[in-house]
């Protein structure tokens, strides 16, 4: 999406959290990094979550969250308002919706029913449990159902997280598309399965979802990136080794001497780098050395240029993967102690002991965990041009790696191209950088 096109949010305000709070919130867009700092109970992880639902579609998570009116407003003056017509945090409340952009209005009336709820409604003998929120009763035995129970059982469509709401406001979809979010909620250690053979299964009484450890997932999404870049290096490799001989007949252009030299150095250091990060084994290069420029003719100059530039394009594959892996290296390993994360093709990422050892990913404290799993989420699926809400970074480590997140997280929002919003309890977070502080304490 051209960043023309992208819709930066610039203030967030919420009025009647919790009967409460009145919190206006405008972000940094020169440094793209807001921290959200206030004591427990204002509500910094609510606005986080009530932001994704909204930017992401998902009304049912206002049902459990009481407020009056919440605002989303852009970058290009567009706003986006989700206003409570009854009792806020009711089952099934109503809002009004109403989505203003390039000077016109449009509203509806929406629901937040969730989708148990909307499935099941579709059972007779399924009634909401009158003590417990978000659980049912089975009339036929009493069996209590949790709404994931209740999805997985009786429904063929995904999870939550996944489905759409039913209400007629495409345009609301329309506008969306040039506002993306991304949430990295505090618990990110572990999630359910939520495979269609793993949905199946939970239709089963007392059987639930198992849980995938996040740092195995993070291994196993970079080793089928790695696996992708490599495909796609094979094929420029083949495409430019096809037609080489025939752009070597047509070639005209040429490179001196000395800008040969610098692009040979040039290619060495990269092809250095990727043997450092682990992406390539061995790397191809030309088949010159310094020593070939010595009395060079016009006509071995045009094929040692040929050969160079080819081998440049041919690694340019590893670009973009490179550099987010090199980063992601580099944040986690200058604090781990004796270990470090590598690169294997095999498996992705692996642990490796001072001596050598392998040691499993889980077997990393959950400091370590949380810094891995964290770092690869901003560096590997959070595309450019989103909005990144990020609860509680502090988790489970230690001062000095807090110290390190915010400069880390502005160099990764300088790469990937991001905004964030960061909702923290810690000081050590938001160090002396309290000019990316927005406050959020008691109501006035």
């Amino acid at each position: 999406m051209a960043q023309s096109e992208y819709r930066r949010l610039q203030r967030i305000a919420v009025h009647g959290l919790f009967h409460t709070y009145d919190h206006e919130i405008l972000l940094n867009l020169d440094d793209r990094v807001t921290l959200l700092h206030g004591p427990n109970g204002v509500g910094k992880t609510v606005i986080l979550g009530m932001t994704n639902a909204l930017l992401r579609e998902r009304l049912d998570y206002f049902q459990r969250v009481p407020f009056g009116r919440f605002v989303l407003e852009f970058h290009d003056g567009s706003t986006i308002e989700l206003a409570s017509d009854e009792k806020p945090g009711t089952n099934g409340a109503k809002y009004k919706l109403i989505l203003t952009t390039d000077g016109k209005s449009r509203s509806a009336k929406v629901s937040a029913t969730s989708p148990a709820d909307a499935v099941a409604s579709e059972f007779d003998h399924l009634r909401r449990h009158r003590d417990l929120p978000q659980h049912w009763v089975d009339l036929r035995d009493g069996e209590v159902l949790s709404a994931t129970q209740v999805l997985a059982r009786y429904s063929e469509d995904p999870p939550p997280s996944t489905r759409r709401r039913r209400d007629d406001t495409s345009w609301l979809g329309t506008f969306l598309k040039s506002a993306n979010a991304h949430l990295i909620e505090a618990q990110r250690l572990v999630r359910m399965d939520w495979e269609p053979k793993a949905r199946r299964k939970l239709r089963t009484r007392g059987w639930s979802p198992p849980m995938i450890s996040s740092v195995v997932e993070c291994s196993a999404d970079f080793q089928a990136r790695l696996d992708d870049t490599m495909v796609q290096y094979g094929r420029q490799s083949q495409a430019l080794d096809q037609s080489v001989l025939e752009r070597l007949i047509s070639a005209s252009d040429q490179l001196t001497p000395s800008e040969l030299r610098d692009r040979m150095l040039e290619l060495e250091q990269k092809t250095d780098d990727l043997k450092k990060i682990g992406i390539l084994d061995e790397t191809p290069t030309h088949p010159f050395s310094e020593k070939s420029l010595e009395g060079i003719t016009d006509t071995h100059l045009r094929v040692m240029t040929l050969a160079v530039l080819d081998t440049a394009n041919k690694l340019s594959a590893f670009d973009d993967l490179a550099r987010r892996a090199g980063t992601l290296l580099d944040n986690v390993n200058h604090k781990y102690r004796h270990k470090n994360i590598q690169v294997d093709h095999e498996e992705g990422f692996v642990a490796v002991s001072e001596n050598g050892q392998r040691l499993p990913l889980t077997s990393l404290s959950s400091g370590e965990q949380q810094e891995l799993v964290l770092h690869y989420d901003l560096l590997f699926r959070v595309p450019s041009n989103t909005v990144v809400m990020i609860d509680e970074p502090e988790l489970s480590l230690h001062v000095a790696w807090q110290k390190r997140f915010l400069p880390e997280l502005l160099e990764t929002v300088k790469l990937s191209e991001f905004d964030a919003v960061v909702a923290t309890h810690s000081p050590f977070i938001v160090g002396d950088r309290d000019d990316l502080m927005v406050g959020l304490g008691d109501a006035g």
